[in-house]
């Protein structure tokens, strides 16, 4: 019984289709990939186009020194990773700080920063992240939106 029920399913089916006019398939448009083509914006020129946050330095700044410079960029963005000493301990200090770092790596996509301070014991006393463009927003793993004033200031709590 559950044969039969099969060859009248499968004959139906073959029915049904030998009525129906086979329609040939179309063929798709074709159009270039975009912005695959196009000429390589430099860091600089991407800076000029799209940055985000203010590039304003404060007015007075804890004093600091930049211990190390380390380039850190690949797949056309610009970036560094700093490590900064200073006496400074609070998250107000560093963001101050951040702020004149900003100022002075505007032509760059990202910065990450360390804060130490060699007078006592080389020690990590927290972090920034400069973001200056879109792509150094995504590169720093902001997918949504980057950081309201492109960086994020932390401080460790002791």
């Amino acid at each position: 019984m559950t044969v039969i029920f099969l060859l009248a399913a499968v004959a139906t089916l073959v029915w049904r289709a030998g009525e129906e006019r086979i329609q040939a398939l179309e063929t798709p448009e074709l159009r270039p990939a975009p912005e695959v083509f196009e000429e390589p914006v430099s860091a600089s020129e991407r800076a000029e186009i799209q940055r985000i946050g203010s590039f304003e330095r404060p007015e007075s700044v804890p004093a600091y020194e930049i211990l190390e410079e380390e380039p850190t960029g690949r797949d056309g963005a610009r970036s560094a990773r700093l490590l900064v000493d200073t006496r400074s301990r609070s998250e107000e200090d560093f963001t101050l700080i951040t702020q004149d770092l900003k100022a002075r790596y505007d032509d760059y996509d990202l910065v990450s920063v360390e804060f130490t301070d060699t007078s006592v014991v080389l020690d990590y006393n927290g972090g920034a992240v400069i973001v200056n463009t879109p792509i150094g927003s995504r590169r720093a793993g902001f997918i949504f939106a980057p950081p309201n004033e492109g960086y994020y200031v932390n401080a460790v709590q002791r």
